[in-house]
């Protein structure tokens, strides 16, 4: 028998075998975890401590004016990065960086969910650091594994032309945006995007290429070495060239002053629009990321509408320039002599009707032909000889001269306006409760349910200064030209149309004689156009020659009253612009 003390030795031996055995096993479980589970995941971060694939980025084209003056360039700044697999303490790190940056956790925290890509991929939490910032990071980067600050550029709005509706501006992506975009252009939540205006139009040719480059870097990110075998170089965008003279459209923009509206000039012969204004603007500043939404709300709120950029997405009725619709109707087709005239009292009574129909001139113009009426835009003139036309005939030439119809400018969100036919009163009115008679009399004045926008009545007196022959218009200065489809009329009808237009601005009586200059032959229309809200809008359509080429111009004054008396005048200074500073606007 054993004794006592052999039995407690086996006891103890067994104890301290099993304890032996079990963590053994223990080692041989975990290594094999390691080694073999969790394999790829830690040669994975094994590789990311030593190796790291970066994007590099180069600056987005410049936007120039037509005479090489920069309207658009980039700033160096540096922003802020974290790998999120790299991360040791998020909640401590992060009060690290609120503390360097005075940006709050709870701010970092949201930029980090907004932006968020994936663990391997960096997610921009801060923009323009500054040096003091950046020193303090580097100084604390033992404590901020997996935080990376780099050189990147923002685009910066020179005070020479801050026009935001034709340049436009970029927006930061997010995650919920990424979804949307061409994949092919490998977008990353962060980056910046052409959002509107020319920014967005061009942003395949504005926005750079990304490259890839590797570094050696330690275990707490910081770099020990750069790698230089299989870099992918980074492209800067391409240079943009506007049509646009920032000499024009500054003096353009301060002829509206604090008016509303819009001011445009363009090349008959090449379609580059010169100058495109619409005021009120706003300051493209509020797009670096530092609006409240507070500001932003004002804006939008903002009862002048700055956001909206009225030459392509105001619509507006036209008023009495479509008169020249009725008058091409009636020549082309033969329906009246040009050199018969009727009597204008002041006052239309339609046959069958018991409502009047007033002339501007209340005395009226007493005998008017064709010329006259167009000249000092008579009113009953146009009500009796409207009634000579069908509607299906009247609409169908506003649409031949591009209304309804979209100009293919070069900038997005252009919209077509409305050129009622007999389809839209049937819809809008019934079957029963409009006539073609009593609709024709307000189409011909250009009122009622017309709305058109600037940009479309610039085209439109672009296609008769060039007889029909019209380029397209555009803002791209190295675009190539390219035309409309073709107006074909008799030069009979041309002749007559234009010669009224002169007599506008250069007769005694002509409605627009105020915009009337010595050295240059101007051709226009005046319009008075009313609306529901509040006093008539103010235009005025026109085109001159000038050192052998033609231009246009549109000009219009919201709620500004008579076109005579309000848009004449600014469209005369706009043609003293060309005497005076001689500009070089030749294009070929």
């Amino acid at each position: 028998m054993l004794k006592i003390e052999n039995k407690a030795d086996i006891f103890h031996y067994r104890t301290l075998l099993f304890i032996l055995s079990f963590s053994i096993l223990t080692l041989l479980s975990r290594y094999f975890y390691l080694q073999v589970i969790e394999h790829e995941r830690y040669s994975s971060k094994s590789q990311v401590n030593s190796v790291k694939a970066q994007a590099t980025y180069a600056p987005r084209g410049l936007i120039l004016d037509r005479n090489g003056v920069v309207l658009v360039e980039n700033y160096p700044t540096y922003i802020l990065t974290v790998t999120p697999y790299e991360l040791d303490d998020k909640e401590k790190q992060f009060q690290i960086i609120s503390n360097i940056t005075e940006i709050s956790v709870d701010e970092l925290s949201t930029r980090y969910k907004k932006y968020y890509q994936g663990q391997f991929l960096p997610t921009i939490i801060a923009k323009n650091l500054s040096f003091a910032e950046i020193s303090q990071i580097e100084e604390r980067r033992l404590e901020l594994s997996g935080f990376q600050y780099k050189r990147f550029d923002e685009r910066l709005y020179n005070d020479v032309l801050k026009d935001a509706h034709i340049l436009g501006y970029l927006r930061e992506l997010d995650r919920e945006s990424l979804p949307f975009l061409d994949k092919s252009k490998l977008y990353r939540a962060g980056e910046l995007i052409g959002w509107q205006g020319l920014e967005k139009q061009y942003e395949n040719e504005l926005r750079y290429s990304k490259g890839i480059e590797y570094i050696e870097v330690d275990t707490y990110g910081r770099e020990i070495n750069r790698i230089n075998d299989n870099n992918i170089p980074a492209y800067p965008g391409k240079n943009l060239t506007l049509s646009i003279d920032s000499k024009l459209q500054q003096f353009s923009k301060n002829l509206l002053t604090d008016q509303r509206g819009v001011i445009l000039v363009s090349n008959v012969d090449t379609g580059d629009i010169l100058s495109m204004v619409s005021n009120p603007s706003y300051n493209l500043d509020i797009y670096r990321g530092e609006t409240t939404d507070s500001e932003w709300r004002d804006l939008l709120s903002n009862e002048g509408k700055p956001i909206i950029n009225r030459n392509i997405a105001g619509l507006y009725p036209p008023g009495s320039s479509f008169k020249i619709i009725t008058a091409l109707n009636l020549i082309e087709n033969g329906l009246l002599d040009p050199e018969d005239s009727l009597m204008c009292t002041g006052s239309y009574l339609p046959p069958g009707s018991s409502n009047t129909f007033n002339c501007w001139k209340e005395d009226g113009h007493g005998l008017v032909d064709l010329n006259k009426a167009i000249a000092q835009s008579c009113n009953v003139y146009f009500y009796e000889t409207v009634q000579l036309i069908k509607l299906s005939d009247w609409t169908k030439t506003a649409k031949i001269f591009g209304f309804q119809n979209k100009t293919d400018i070069d900038l997005p969100n252009e919209l077509i306006g409305q050129i009622p036919d007999k389809e839209f009163f049937i819809n809008t009115y019934g079957r029963w409760g409009w006539s073609e008679r009593g609709v024709l009399l307000n189409l011909t004045l250009g009122q009622g349910d017309i709305l058109v926008t600037p940009l479309q009545s610039l085209r439109y007196i672009n296609h008769i200064a060039s007889r029909g022959r019209t380029a397209k218009l555009k803002l791209n200065a190295n675009k190539k030209v390219e035309y409309y489809d073709d107006i074909i009329l008799s030069e009979q009808t041309w002749d007559r149309v234009i010669k009224g237009l002169y007599d506008v601005v250069n007769s005694e009586a002509g409605s627009g004689w105020r915009a009337k200059q010595s050295e240059v032959k101007l051709y226009g229309k005046t319009s008075t156009a009313e609306n529901p809200h509040g006093e008539p809008h103010a235009w005025f359509n026109g085109f001159f020659d000038f050192e052998g080429q033609t231009f246009s111009l549109v000009v219009l004054v919201e709620n500004g009253g008579g076109g005579g008396a309000v848009a004449s005048p600014i469209a005369g200074q706009i043609v003293k612009f060309f005497t005076n500073e001689q500009v070089e606007i030749v294009n070929k």
